[in-house]
């Protein structure tokens, strides 16, 4: 009798055992965390959806022998490993492989000297690596600096585009000066875009990064204001022109009331950042504490005639800025342009154009 009860008690637990499946493997395949010694670092990294980007002090490291530290999804690999140097004079992709093998995912790590540009031309231009929008650059003492960004990256999940001429954010030979100057038009999203209540997209281009992973679930936390200086701005100048779209029409794709026509914004913030709060985004950059001081275009309205108009915005601050941590690049600054001034709401109106060049931040 023990024997048949022991037998039956056996059966059943392997039956319900076989029931029992493994755990799945992670599918997830991000760079969580990237880590270099302090005294090199100016600020914290920032990490969005396909890029790492951290401002170094290049007297303090070999640039050419750089060994950061990667904390990654669980149970994903690194390729190449974690902690082996390698030559940061120019970004490096690193390729992180799910714990499961089926996911891959490309990340473009960049470090950057810590020279804070203060003159824009917007002349150097590349594509992205899918090769589908065009991104701005810097080019200081020889480098390379992706300082730029825009929201073309969450435009291209909601309404996919092979020509970089399709995106919001783009560059245009009607240049004040030299070849180029940006170009950012207020773009339709399409059905797709219209469905989650975002109709529209409009052009903007910043200093920081956008991390896309944000684009469709938290868009203005997508937008990653900052980039280190260290020199106390008085000035913002540069020319631009701007067509507005017409009526503006809010996230459902009907007419705001009261009835109202689309204008730019233009503006630059001056933050004091912190560890706990290293960069500001679309949510706070205008109103956040560490705001130490603000220089924005009082009104987008349209430019007159068919050439460029000058700016010339003074930073009005809020709190005076401790000179001593000014030259330890403790303070970021952001540059804000945007097509559509409440874009970030998805408020503006399709067709609006405003055309960028020769920025330049005037210092004390």
């Amino acid at each position: 009798m023990k024997s048949t009860v022991l037998l039956a008690m056996l059966g059943t637990f392997l039956t319900v055992s076989g029931c029992i499946k493994p755990e799945a493997e992670n599918m997830e395949a991000d760079i969580l965390v990237m880590t270099l010694p302090d005294s090199v670092l100016i600020s914290p990294p920032s990490i969005t959806n396909t890029s790492v980007t951290a401002f170094v002090n290049f007297s303090k490291l070999n640039i050419k022998a750089v060994a950061p530290q990667f904390s990654i999804t669980e149970g994903a690999s690194i390729q190449p490993a974690s902690g082996t140097p390698q030559d940061f004079s120019k970004p490096v992709t690193y390729t992180v492989t799910s714990q499961d093998g089926h996911w891959t995912k490309q990340y473009r790590v960049s470090l950057l000297q810590n020279l804070a540009p203060d003159n824009f031309m917007f002349e150097n231009w590349t594509v992205n690596p899918d090769g589908n929008y065009y991104v701005p650059y810097e080019v200081v003492e020889a480098e390379h600096q992706n300082i730029w960004a825009s929201g073309n990256s969450g435009f291209s999940l909601i309404a996919p585009e092979k020509q970089p001429e399709a995106y919001p954010t783009q560059r245009s030979t009607d240049a004040q000066q030299g070849q180029y100057a940006a170009y950012l038009e207020t773009k339709s999203t399409g059905a797709l875009g219209a469905l989650v209540g975002m109709p529209i997209a409009p052009g903007n281009l910043f200093l920081g990064s956008f991390d896309g992973a944000k684009a469709l679930t938290a868009p203005l936390e997508a937008t990653i204001f900052g980039v280190p200086f260290n020199k106390k701005p008085l000035r913002l100048t540069g020319f631009y022109k701007y067509v507005s779209g017409g009526p503006v029409t809010d996230k459902t794709g009907k007419p705001v009331t009261p009835e109202r026509q689309d204008v730019c914004d233009i503006y630059a913030v001056l933050f004091k950042a912190t560890a706990d709060k290293p960069f500001l985004n679309g949510a706070n950059v205008l109103t956040d504490p560490s705001v130490v001081a603000i220089a924005q275009l009082a009104s987008g309205t349209p430019t007159s005639g068919a050439g460029y108009q000058a700016f010339n915005l003074t930073f009005n601050y809020k709190s005076e800025v401790n000179q001593d941590d000014l030259a330890a690049f403790a303070y970021k600054i952001a540059i804000v342009f945007s097509s559509s001034k409440n874009g970030a709401v998805f408020e503006g109106a399709v067709g609006s154009k405003l055309y960028i060049d020769d920025v330049k931040i005037v210092t004390q």
